[in-house]
């Protein structure tokens, strides 16, 4: 049989056992509890601010698997303030601020040949006035070519003159 000395010694050791394991669940409970709050924090703000999700879109330009809340931090100090990369948990480097507006701006003009392809004249349209003005009846060509200006001048590129 088995001494009492060894007995004790096993229940404390397995004792022992179950306190850490409930430490360290408790410990990595907390831990997810953690991440979940920043994960949210940063969906609020990506959701509800435009510039901290271009911002957040600038950031996955240049690092693709990269996720808010988990390996970069968004914050705003304010409702008058612009949003801003606050804090980098990435192995990858923390883009700089050239970086993070050199994206920001291939952003905005993806944004912007968006928004002027959706008003142009359908191809089949420029093609077919070009036809036309190729066989002497310029009014279709005129009629298209005000309509891309008049899109233009709207979604006017920065540095871009007015034609």
């Amino acid at each position: 049989m088995l001494s009492n000395e060894v007995v004790v010694f096993a229940f404390f050791l397995l004792l022992a056992l179950v306190v850490g394991w409930i430490y360290f669940s408790s410990q990595s409970a907390r831990t997810t509890r953690q991440q979940i709050h920043r994960i949210a924090e940063q969906h609020t703000i990506i959701s509800t601010d435009e510039h901290a999700r271009a911002l957040c879109l600038a950031v996955h330009q240049l690092y693709p698997l990269v996720h808010a809340g988990v390996d970069f931090m968004i914050k705003r100090d304010g409702p008058d303030k612009p949003a801003y990369l606050a804090e980098w948990y990435a192995s990858a480097p923390k883009p700089s601020p050239e970086q993070l507006e050199a994206a920001l701006s291939r952003i905005a003009n993806k944004d912007l040949a968006a928004l002027r392809r959706a008003e142009y004249p359908s191809v089949g349209d420029q093609l077919d006035a070009a036809y036309k003005a190729r066989h002497g009846d310029t009014s279709a060509q005129e009629h298209v070519d005000a309509k891309i200006r008049e899109v233009k001048e709207k979604y006017q590129k920065p540095g871009e003159s007015s034609y």
